[in-house]
């Protein structure tokens, strides 16, 4: 194991050299001879039947189809399993925004109870009272506002028809004094 370890890459992928020794190298078996065919008659192979190959045949048939069902049943499950990968990271992705929502909260708060200028919940109270009070009159105001816009428009049209009824109406045909007739 020394040895591995003085290796560099460079010696890894290099090959090896003819001046190894002899016993680094692993022995070549030797190769075994061919043998010789037969001169003579071939000796009385065994007859196989045209029903022996088909029910060997069908057997391997019958083989790779029960492979194709395990096959299928393990997708099946799979997918089932999938299945239920996809409803745990699901769930994780709410409990994670749950978390997260309650983390935000959670620094919110401390930083109302860390701030100098907090005087507690009653102080909050009361501005939010006050500030409620605030809009409401200020609702009042432009309600108030708006009545006398009104009554104000009320009274100029009043005043316009007045003035309108008691100025003198000239009718069409009526001339006016020192108009030429044409």
């Amino acid at each position: 194991m020394a040895d591995d370890t003085e290796h560099t890459e460079s010696d890894i992928w290099a090959s090896p050299s003819q001046d190894a020794p002899l016993t680094a190298r692993p022995k070549t078996p030797k190769t075994p001879k061919t043998p010789k065919t037969p001169a003579g008659p071939a000796t009385a192979p065994e007859t196989v039947s045209r029903d022996d190959l088909l029910r060997s045949e069908l057997e391997g048939v019958r083989g790779v189809n029960e492979g194709i069902e395990g096959l299928l049943g393990t997708l099946n499950r799979a997918g089932g399993n999938m299945q239920v990968v996809a409803k745990t990271v699901a769930n994780a992705s709410t409990l994670l925004n749950a978390w997260t929502r309650i983390l935000s909260q959670t620094e919110h708060n401390q930083r109302l109870v860390l701030h100098p200028g907090w005087k507690g919940v009653t102080e909050d109270l009361a501005e939010q009272e006050a500030e409620a009070l605030e809009r409401q009159r200020a609702a009042e105001r432009a309600a108030a506002e708006e009545e006398r816009r009104r009554e104000e428009l009320r009274r100029r049209r009043e005043e316009d028809d007045t003035a309108r009824r008691l100025a003198p109406s000239t009718s069409r045909g009526a001339r006016e004094v020192g108009e030429p007739q044409g």
